[in-house]
């Protein structure tokens, strides 16, 4: 039977549609437009429009992260492309499966300086897996397939796909090509009697898991009980497992508590799954002692002795590797399980939440304590975008169940609320709770109207210091409070909600603040909750902003 010919936008929407994708957010834009027609005549695959291509990069980023499959945006040419750089160089540096399409001018009148052209690959090239441009047709389904194999596959992360506008309105008699899927190594038998060949002499041993550990959280809290060893993860990775669990000793990085850091700092032996030992989590590279046994093991193998040496280096996918790490753990270890008792019993000393110094407004600790609550409930899910307000929840925020809090740890601002909407969309059987500093909503506080339009009913608790916290606390600390450009005026945001149609709650006062969000999440719309607080609010009290190198 003979194949019809059909448009290249098509081919590019029913490939995506044949790997699964249901979900593309972008901005409407010349070079684009075929691509959009194309998904307005089928109904697999929603187009989600937004006010900003870095909300739609962001909001593609949310939906890789909820676990439901593969994050895809689009921007036309030029500006459009550029505005997207901002959420694929984050999901770059995270480690987050993307995929982008992007609209190019024609090959008849590339390199003239045409309207919003640009280089594409060369602007793209550094901050992704794999950039390409297509210029054939007939190739899209063998490139884009391609694509969502380089995205997902090994240590994931973003692929851009440069789309010219005569290839997406030329015509081929194609098909999209059969998914495919590429399984992740397993760790070889000899490197898993070699990797206990260390573990086993431990006296202080130590587990760190990073982003890339995915799967069972079980099978690494049964590793780290057969070692008696606490489980540490790298910073903002607190998620991954449940905190109640015995051996879990809390996150590394910016605001880690003491007794977490000394566990690392005095480990003869540690065992770090899927991370990169990046800067916060070691402290700028100084937590480690060089005397520190390391196996490392980490699908990637440029990462393996990328920072520290490992004595075995593991090139293998971390559940993957715990898995045949636990089955093969050897009997008679050191008995650490009184040293793992009192490093606990440290760790929830200090973690236990104390009222800061009173101010005007409400207190970080309150919106902790109202974020505790929600934590515990089934069904609902933490997004924390990147405020000072952090550090409050990587010391103080305990999470019941693993897979429920995502936070961004590539330091973009405006994270939040488009990760939501994604991770809303994607989990629509959950209800999504973000938190963001006022400057960072305000980036890209637009897209609340894309909230409402579309039904996405995020809750977005916004820190409202009336500050670039962060910044403000850096000139305090480091510049003899000489302040500049870190103080401004915000809106009424519970007001901005209810003039585009959704929920605002202002609160202004402690006891107001669980109420607020009990209130809006029984309300089936977006909202926002405003909480007011004193202009110096930030971190902790006793912490300090690193030093800026």
């Amino acid at each position: 039977m003979a194949v019809p010919a059909r448009t290249g936008a098509d081919l590019v929407i029913e490939c995506l549609a044949a790997e699964g994708v249901e979900l593309v957010a972008g901005v409407p834009g010349t070079t684009i437009m075929d691509l959009i027609d194309s998904l307005a005549r089928q109904d697999a695959i929603r187009f989600i429009s937004t006010r900003h291509e870095q909300v739609a990069g962001f909001l593609a980023d949310g939906v890789s992260r909820s676990g439901a499959g593969l994050g895809v945006c689009m921007a036309s040419r030029g500006p459009g492309a550029a505005n997207l750089a901002i959420a694929v160089q984050n999901a770059y540096d995270e480690s987050v499966p993307l995929l982008a399409l992007i609209g190019q001018v024609p090959a008849d009148v590339v390199e003239r300086r045409a309207f919003e052209e640009m280089d594409v690959l060369a602007t793209f090239r550094p901050m992704t897996k794999w950039a390409v441009e297509v210029h054939d047709v007939r190739r899209v389904p063998e490139l884009l397939q391609r694509a969502v194999r380089a995205a997902t596959s090994g240590r994931p992360g973003p692929v851009v796909v440069s789309l010219p506008l005569n290839v997406l309105q030329a015509t081929a008699a194609a098909t999209p090509a059969p998914r495919r899927r590429v399984h992740p190594p397993a760790a070889a038998p000899a490197a898993i009697e070699e990797a206990w060949s260390v573990l086993a002499t431990a006296q202080r041993p130590a587990v760190l898991l990073g982003g890339g550990a995915g799967g069972d959280p079980g099978t690494y809290l049964r590793l780290a009980a057969s070692m008696n060893a606490p489980l540490l993860t790298t910073w903002l990775r607190q998620g991954l497992v449940p905190h109640a669990d015995p051996v879990y000793l809390g996150a590394l990085g910016y605001g880690a508590h003491e007794v977490s850091e000394r566990v690392i700092a005095e480990a003869d032996v540690l065992l770090a799954l899927g991370c990169r030992f990046s800067e916060f989590t070691t402290k700028r590279w100084t937590l480690i002692s060089p005397d520190t046994r390391l196996v490392h093991v980490d699908i990637d193998p440029e990462e393996l002795g990328r920072v520290y040496l490992p004595d075995v280096g593991i090139v293998a996918d971390a559940q993957l590797a715990a898995r045949a790490l636990l089955d093969a753990a050897p009997p008679g270890l050191p008995d650490g399980s009184a040293r793992l008792a009192k490093l606990r019993t440290a760790f929830d000393e200090a973690s236990s939440l104390t009222d800061e110094a009173p101010g005007s407004g409400v207190g970080s600790s309150a919106v902790v304590r109202g974020l505790r609550e929600l934590a515990g409930r089934a069904g609902i899910l933490l997004v924390q975008d990147a405020p000072s307000f952090g550090p409050w929840t990587q010391r103080h925020l305990r999470l019941p169940r693993p897979r429920t809090f995502f936070g961004s740890a590539g330091g973009a601002m405006a994270w939040g609320l488009p990760a939501g909407m994604g991770i809303a969309l994607a989990r629509p059987d959950h209800r999504v709770v973000t938190v963001s500093g006022d400057g960072s909503f305000w980036m890209v506080a637009q897209d609340f109207e894309t909230c409402v339009r579309e039904r996405i009913p995020v809750v977005n608790v916004v820190m409202n210091n009336f500050s670039y916290g962060n910044t403000r606390d850096r000139q305090r600390v480091a510049h003899d409070g000489r302040y500049l450009g870190v103080f401004y005026g915000n809106p009424d945001f519970a007001g901005f909600a209810r003039s585009l149609g959704g929920h605002g709650a202002r609160v202004e006062a402690d006891e107001d603040l669980s109420p607020a969000l009990e209130n809006a999440l029984a309300q089936d719309l977006p909202a926002i909750i405003d909480v007011v607080q004193d202009r110096m609010a930030g971190l902790p009290p006793g912490l300090t902003p690193p030093v800026a190198r």
